[in-house]
């Protein structure tokens, strides 16, 4: 993946291709009975004592993402007129929800294999999971020239600022741990040993242009690099075209264990009162080493360019069809343009780390409420959210929790997650905007976590009632059970 006309073509492929936008759930956090909160917080592990498997292959679904307030219809919708019938380009549309500097962060998670044992004070856990993100990210500026070209800034020199694109996917073995210090703290540790599969990672990516005073043209200059692990072989042909041949084998792919790495997750909880208790954790903090199947590249050249035209003469939108034709020709040209150089380096990745600060105050014996700000930080990048949720335990079976949501700017979303017991099977599921499903495409944050547990138990040794309900008197003259 090389030369200005390659990243332009992988961010159309982003941002157009994405039909769907999710996010990791916040209300997952205080739902009870699930073992799974261990994954926001781990010395959370959701269990009072016993062991859980797992369903294999099916231990977990989570799908993950988010952009910063503009979604796939703001770019693509149903046309109208003589067009009702075909999806446009709305660029237009797109550019006036579009902020300063723009991102669409998505992700998936597929745990095959799943276990924990708690026992007195200690819980211990294990699992094995595939997991995948990307987050192509973008300035404004950038978006207004490929739309309107060089009429806006003409007498000036123009900047994009950086844009690029960084992807993963990646083999992650999870190890917990978690002890009850006393009455009051928990602490949570999770170490994991990580293995890379691919990855896209950019650097450095930024246009620079002259504009002259005639308007009849742009001068670009485009520098910037990018490095990609990859069972592929990516070339630059005589005529300084990409030439690219996978050389991918399931077999090998899915054995590669050449690009170590090591994260931690890291959890506290403290209860104040009776009724309040306070927590945090570090999620994802670690790396990822590359030294398999390499390629990287660096673009340093110039091109004269005079805008493309995304109206036709009857001032209709562009469909899909005539839009690629467009994009070709340009990247055509910007291809003969620019002269990237290519070599093998190895290189090393972050994960997105995340931090949870959270509070849950206890109601009664059966409803907490509960308010968790995380912060993510990514690509010198920092997102926010912030959820409150009344989360419920009505037996050992059901448990409940709805919540509001405040996400990178965005107002609209309410959100849900469930778990029922049947036996030892539970079935939970957990989502931070439950009705954007019925309009995904319009959709900002669009969430979804799935899982089926096999928890099994001594009833006879748990704590006293569901979650520290209050026990149950006994009739006189027989004493109460112990704990």
């Amino acid at each position: 993946m090389k030369g200005l006309s390659f990243f332009l073509l992988v961010f159309l492929y982003f941002l157009s291709g994405t039909n769907q936008l999710c996010a990791q759930p916040n209300t997952l956090y205080f739902l009870k009975g699930v073992p799974q909160t261990k994954d926001l917080n781990p010395a959370r592990p959701g269990i009072e004592r016993g062991f859980y498997i797992s369903m294999p292959l099916f231990s977990k679904l989570d799908l993950s993402a988010n952009t910063n307030n503009w979604s796939y219809n703001d770019l693509i919708h149903q046309g109208s007129g003589s067009l009702s019938d075909s999806l446009v380009w709305d660029f237009k549309k797109y550019l006036s929800v579009l902020d300063k500097n723009n991102f669409l962060m998505e992700s998936a998670a597929w745990t095959l294999i799943e276990c924990g044992w708690k026992k007195e004070r200690n819980f211990f856990a294990f699992s094995w999971t595939e997991r995948e993100f990307s987050e192509p990210f973008f300035t404004k500026s950038l978006a207004n020239l490929i739309y309107y070209g060089n009429a806006p800034y003409v007498g000036t020199t123009y900047h994009t600022g950086y844009f690029g694109v960084a992807a993963q996917h990646y083999r992650e073995f999870t190890f917990n741990f978690a002890r009850e210090i006393n009455k009051k703290m928990s602490v949570g540790f999770a170490g994991k040993l990580l293995f890379g599969m691919s990855a896209v990672k950019t650097s450095g990516l930024n246009v620079v242009a002259g504009m002259p005073a005639s308007g009849d043209m742009i001068d670009l200059g485009a520098t910037g690099k990018a490095f990609i692990s990859a069972p592929v072989d990516i070339q630059i042909t005589n005529s300084n075209r990409f030439s690219a041949k996978s050389y991918y084998d399931r077999r090998s792919y899915l054995t590669n264990f050449g690009n170590p790495g090591f994260a931690v997750d890291l959890g506290f909880t403290n209860k104040i009162s009776k009724q309040l208790e306070l927590s945090i954790s570090l999620i994802d903090f670690g790396f990822i080493s590359w030294k398999t199947d390499l390629s990287s590249f660096s673009e340093n050249g110039k091109f004269l360019y005079r805008g493309i035209n995304l109206d036709d003469p009857l001032n209709t939108p562009p469909t899909t069809t005539n839009i690629h034709n467009l994009f070709t020709l340009l990247s055509d040209s910007l291809a003969v343009a620019f002269h990237p150089d290519s070599t093998t380096t190895s290189f090393t990745t972050l994960l997105p780390v995340k931090m949870y600060i959270a509070g849950e105050y206890r109601l009664n014996d059966e409803v907490t409420l509960g308010g968790v700000a995380r912060i993510r930080v990514f690509n010198n990048m920092i997102h926010t959210s912030f959820t409150a949720s009344a989360n419920a335990a009505f037996s050992k079976k059901f448990s409940l929790s709805a919540s509001y949501s405040v996400m990178e700017s965005t107002f609209d979303n309410l959100g849900l997650a469930a778990a029922y017991r049947i036996g030892p099977v539970q079935l939970y599921a957990a989502s931070d905007n439950v009705f954007s499903f019925f309009q995904p495409a319009s959709a900002r944050n669009m969430n979804l976590r799935v899982g089926i547990n096999l928890i099994f138990q001594d009833e006879a040794k748990q704590r006293k009632g569901v979650y520290n309900r209050r026990p149950v008197r006994s009739a006189p003259g027989c004493p109460l059970e112990k704990d």
